[in-house]
């Protein structure tokens, strides 16, 4: 009789354990809810108005780099084939020489496209009018070497990326269709 008490007062125990655990991890809190990323932006509007900013803030800083400010760094906004792109212009003018004097300012920015799906990765294309008719190139002598049949304004497709904090220029390539 001893043993079936025994295994009586273990099965009643195990049975209280387990009634126990149950109903404590009936208690234990629901985990917090993780957020739900949204849209980095609400319409295509409030995403072609940041982009525009963008390019607008990027023609600011390569202008101001022109005139000689150390302070600003044109190449932030860039990435991808934009930045490379950039960079090989760059390395060209230097290996030949030659410099770009003065101002470029935008005309015209047109937004074509917009996508931002689940708050990450927004992709953004425009058509950009920029006037060039206030720069020209200057070789080591500065004498003026901008070719002549340059067009005062170039009309230009452009892509921006969401970089993770912010909209960066990742493409940028003449708009052959376009005009400005």
């Amino acid at each position: 009789m001893t043993s079936h008490r025994t295994a009586a007062h273990a099965l009643a125990g195990i049975s209280a354990l387990v009634l126990t655990v149950g109903f404590l991890s009936g208690c234990t809190p629901e985990p917090d809810p993780t957020p739900t990323p949204t849209a980095a932006f609400a319409s295509e509007e409030e995403a072609f108005a940041a982009a525009e900013e963008v390019y607008r803030s990027y023609t600011e800083a390569v202008n101001l780099e022109r005139d000689g400010d150390d302070s600003v760094d044109p190449l932030g906004f860039l990435v991808g084939e934009a930045l490379d792109g950039s960079l090989d212009t760059s390395n060209k003018l230097q290996s030949q020489e030659l410099r770009i004097v003065g101002d470029s300012f935008v005309l015209a920015f047109t937004g074509q496209s917009a996508d931002f799906p689940n708050g990450e990765g927004a992709t953004v294309t425009a058509l950009v009018c920029l006037d060039v008719s206030s720069t020209v190139v200057l070789d080591s002598s500065d004498s003026d070497v901008t070719p002549s049949d340059r067009a005062g304004h170039v009309p230009l497709d452009v892509k921006f990326i969401d970089s993770g904090d912010g909209l960066r220029i990742s493409q940028s390539e003449l708009a052959e269709a376009a005009a400005c």
